[in-house]
C-alpha cells in the first residue's frame, strides 16, 4: 500500500502514562524553580552569555536527553526512526529551517512594502540584540520543539492512535481521534507554563489553553500529513521564533504560520511521495 507510513513498537499503557507524569512534573519542576525565577542559574547562563544561551534551551535539552533519550528510547527501546526521524534527518531539518526561514523573510519583506512601509532592519537585532534574537531560534530547535515534537507528536500521538485500537472503525477517524486527545493532552501540559508566567485570571488561561490546543492540532496534523518530525520541529521552531531581519505589520508568528498551513497542504510532497488529501498510517511493528 502506497503512501507515507509510520511504524512504532506499542508501549503498555503503564509505561505511557508514567513518561507523560514524568514530562509533566519535569516542565512544572523547571517552571517553578529555573524559569520563572530571573535569578535562577538558567537566567545567569543566559545573561552571562549576551542571550545567546538562551533558558529554554537549557531547561528542554535537559529534558530531551532524560524523556526522550532516558524514557522513550532507553527504557522504552524506540530508535529515531519509530519517533519519524529517518536516516539524514538533520540535514533535512537544516535544509526545512532554511527553507522555511527565507518564505518568511520574502513574506515579510512582500508585506512590508505592500504596506507602504520602506524596507528596514527589524529592530529586535538592535534592542535586545543579535544575541537575543539568534539564541531564541536555536533554543527553539534543539530545545523547545526537538522535546515538545519528539515526545508529543513524535511518540505520544502515535501511541494513542495504537492504543485506540479497533475501538473507533475506520484508519482516518482514529487518526483524528487520536490528534485531538493528544492535542488536550498538550494544552494541558502547559498548564503549569501558563499559571507561573501569564496573567492568572479564568479567561487568560481558557484562552491560552485553548491556544496551545489549537497549536497542538496543527503541528500533529502537520506530523500526520508528512511523517517526518524534522518538518514539524522546523516549523514549530520558526513559529516560536521567526526570526525577522525586515520590519513589518504584521507578526511573524502569523507569517510562521500561514507557512506551516502550506506546509500541511503539501503534506506528502515534503516526503517526496505524490500528492494526496491521505493522512500517514501508523503501523506496529
Amino acid at each position: 500500500m502506497g503512501g507515507v507510513r509510520v511504524q512504532m513498537r506499542p508501549d503498555h499503557s503503564g509505561r505511557l502514562a508514567i513518561i507523560v507524569i514524568a514530562a509533566s512534573l519535569a516542565v512544572a519542576v523547571a517552571n517553578f524553580f529555573l524559569f520563572s525565577r530571573e535569578n535562577s542559574v538558567v537566567w545567569d547562563l543566559h545573561r552571562a552569555s549576551e542571550g545567546w544561551i538562551n533558558p529554554n534551551l537549557t531547561i528542554f535539552a535537559a529534558m530531551t536527553l532524560v524523556i526522550i533519550g532516558g524514557m522513550v528510547m532507553t527504557w522504552g527501546r524506540h530508535s529515531l526512526a519509530e519517533l519519524g526521524l529517518l536516516r539524514g534527518w538533520v540535514a533535512r531539518l537544516l535544509v526545512s529551517l532554511a527553507v522555511g526561514w527565507a518564505i518568511i523573510q520574502a513574506t515579510a519583506l512582500a508585506s512590508a512594502l505592500a504596506g507602504g512601509m520602506e524596507a528596514a532592519l527589524h529592530p529586535a537585532w538592535r534592542e535586545p540584540g543579535a544575541g537575543m534574537v539568534i539564541g531564541l531560534l536555536v533554543a527553539m530547535v534543539l530545545g523547545t520543539a526537538l522535546f515538545e515534537d519528539g515526545l508529543f507528536r513524535g511518540y505520544l500521538l502515535p501511541q494513542i492512535h495504537l492504543a485506540l485500537g479497533e475501538r473507533i472503525a475506520g484508519e482516518t477517524s482514529r487518526l483524528i481521534a487520536a490528534l485531538l486527545i493528544c492535542s488536550a493532552i498538550f494544552a494541558v501540559w502547559h498548564l503549569p507554563t501558563i499559571l507561573l508566567n501569564r496573567e492568572v485570571s479564568p479567561g487568560a488561561v481558557a484562552g491560552a489553553l485553548a491556544y496551545m490546543m489549537l497549536g497542538g492540532m496543527m503541528l500533529g496534523l502537520l506530523y500526520l500529513r508528512t511523517g517526518r518530525l524534522e518538518i514539524v520541529i522546523a516549523v514549530h521552531a520558526l513559529v516560536n521564533a521567526p526570526t525577522l531581519v525586515v520590519a513589518t505589520p504584521v507578526p511573524g508568528s502569523m507569517l510562521a504560520g500561514l507557512m506551516g498551513v502550506a506546509a500541511i497542504m503539501a503534506g506528502p510532497l515534503l516526503s517526496r511521495e505524490r500528492w494526496s488529501l491521505r493522512l500517514i498510517r501508523i503501523e506496529a511493528l
